[in-house]
């Protein structure tokens, strides 16, 4: 589910890597303009890796919407 990857990238540290099937659902905060994103294909692997950069404010209105709120250090704590 898309968000509860986001709630993951909310409470780590960003930048934020990823591999296999988180990336399917990046793309798809990245096509609702969520997230700032950058794809890679890995050397001699099927597999694509995906580094997200920043949440861009959409998805902050986004989080907001789901019931989180801002805290310190991109840190989002439920309502």
């Amino acid at each position: 589910m898309t968000q509860a990857i986001l709630k993951r990238i909310l409470n780590g540290q960003l930048p934020m890597h990823f591999v296999r099937e988180d990336v399917c659902q990046l793309k798809q905060l990245r096509d609702a303009g969520y997230l700032k994103l950058s794809l890679k294909a890995l050397a001699n692997d099927s597999r694509t890796a995906a580094t997200v950069a920043e949440l861009t404010p959409l998805g902050h209105a986004a989080i907001r919407y789901f019931g989180f709120e801002f805290g310190t250090q991109h840190r989002w704590t439920r309502q």
